[in-house]
């Protein structure tokens, strides 16, 4: 194709797109090259809005459709809110009732502890009755063959004092005294456990205000 047409070709374009300016000759290859890249960008920019209003098309379905989603979401978070409340109410309620069991377990290790030195200390005076018992026949055995003889002149009788103990003995080791002492040492072993059991329980409730 010669100049000439090229000129008149390229001329027509411009009237069509409302570039009435003079053409000169020397500037048909850049008004030529600059025309292309013209029609090319808007025919990209045309393409590009067709697709950004696809887009937004969709994305109005995508939010229609997701609404009822969002519904349900919010219903979903009001429960999951309620089962939390639950799952502490819960969680507490299995704090205190396991620290009233693990009072429970201390008060019952030590009232077995308690009955069975009690048991033993039954057991040990079951034996010396025994041991009493045979040596009261004993003795009541060799009485029979023996005549009985006093050994205490007058005026120096002196009554058993307890356990055979003098009364200038600060210490007495009297089974009475011997049961008091053990019964004080039981109360103040039950004292020192429902302290810390209601020490325990105090700190239950501690975390649970906390």
């Amino acid at each position: 194709m010669d100049i000439d047409a090229l000129h008149s070709d390229l001329r027509k374009r411009l009237n069509v797109l409302g570039f009435n300016h003079p053409l000169p000759l020397g500037a048909i290859g850049i008004v030529s090259a600059i025309l292309d890249d013209l029609i090319k960008t808007s025919e990209k920019l045309k393409a590009s809005k067709q697709q950004i209003s696809q887009l937004h098309q969709e994305k109005t379905a995508w939010e229609l459709g997701a609404e009822p989603y969002k519904c349900d979401n919010s219903r979903l978070l009001a429960e999951c809110n309620e089962l939390h409340l639950e799952l502490v109410k819960q969680r507490d309620k299995f704090v205190l009732a396991n620290t009233e069991l693990k009072c429970r377990v201390r008060n019952l290790q030590t009232d077995r502890k308690q009955l069975e030195e009690r048991c033993l200390q039954a057991e040990a005076k079951i034996r010396q009755l025994q041991c009493g018992d045979s040596k009261s026949k004993k003795d009541g055995a060799n009485m029979q063959r023996k005549p009985f003889v006093s050994t205490v002149r007058p005026g120096q009788y002196q009554p058993a004092t307890c356990c055979g103990a003098e009364k200038r003995e600060s210490k007495c080791c009297c089974p009475c005294n011997q049961a008091r002492k053990t019964e004080i040492l039981h109360e103040i072993e039950q004292l020192q456990v429902e302290t810390k059991n209601q020490e325990e329980v105090i700190e239950a409730y501690k975390k649970q205000v906390g």
